[in-house]
């Protein structure tokens, strides 16, 4: 089993409140269609949908006040739009995709995962389909609600059925040693070990992402890789890479085991 992970960045833009890149969505399709082989899971990030919302409600703290109801709503109102046109840019190459909706599958316990129903992703694989998730506001025991990175959704799934490997598909080739929108020199890392943890304290987390950005994403693939799943971040804007990591042909990237 593979579980793929299409970051916000990759499929919005993130320049531009609530907009979707389709012929992003379209490529990555074909590129889906033509690589993947086996069980396959997707995940997808908010992007410019999901997180200028929760950030302007501050739902990433939890419930404080009422006020936040109001965000909660429009944050899940933008999730569902984007997962529809998802959906619809997958359906239209052919790809078995079925939506699943986190807020109404998962609940947490102090922002993290306590229980996923996983039974009823089983259920759509043994159907020969492929579930989509995605980064959404939940139920939260503690604190009311909190918002549930895909990136964790991702590396719970990888772990819970035991995934061969997990690939991150993002707008850039993978981990560098700074940000590499910004520092012309950045030097990408292509290989971090679980035990390489001093490296997180190097990246910072870009503003106005409320799910840790490339640090909180990285954080959570360092604990798979140590319960022996390998991940993969690849720069899926380059036509073909993502088609060719899914067959497990070598890509430019950063592997993490």
């Amino acid at each position: 089993m593979i579980i793929l992970k299409l970051g916000g960045s990759l499929i919005t833009d993130k320049t531009r409140q609530f907009r979707f890149r389709k012929s992003v969505l379209k490529r990555l399709a074909n590129e889906i269609k033509r690589g993947a082989e086996g069980e396959l899971i997707i995940v997808h990030g908010g992007g410019s949908f999901g997180h200028p919302v929760a950030n302007k409600y501050r739902l990433q703290e939890g419930f404080s006040n009422k006020e936040q109801i109001e965000g909660i709503v429009l944050t899940r109102k933008v999730m569902s739009e984007l997962s529809r046109s998802v959906i619809n840019a997958f359906h239209e190459r052919k790809l078995p995709v079925v939506a699943i909706q986190p807020s109404a599958n998962i609940t947490c316990k102090k922002g993290r995962i306590e229980d996923i129903n996983t039974e009823v992703i089983e259920r759509f694989l043994e159907l020969g389909t492929i579930p989509v998730l995605f980064g959404d506001v939940v139920i939260d025991k503690d604190l009311g609600f909190c918002i549930l990175s895909g990136d964790q959704i991702t590396t719970f799934l990888a772990e819970k059925f035991k995934a061969d490997r997990v690939i991150f598909a993002a707008d850039v080739d993978g981990i560098y040693d700074r940000d590499p929108k910004k520092f012309g020199n950045a030097k990408l890392i292509p290989k971090i070990a679980s035990t390489d943890k001093d490296i997180l304290s190097s990246l910072k987390t870009r503003e106005g992402d409320v799910t840790g950005g490339i640090k909180g994403k990285l954080k959570e693939i360092i604990a798979l890789a140590e319960k022996g799943v390998p991940s993969q971040i690849i720069n899926a804007t380059v036509s073909g890479r993502l088609k060719k990591a899914l067959s497990g042909e070598k890509v430019t990237g950063t592997l993490v085991v």
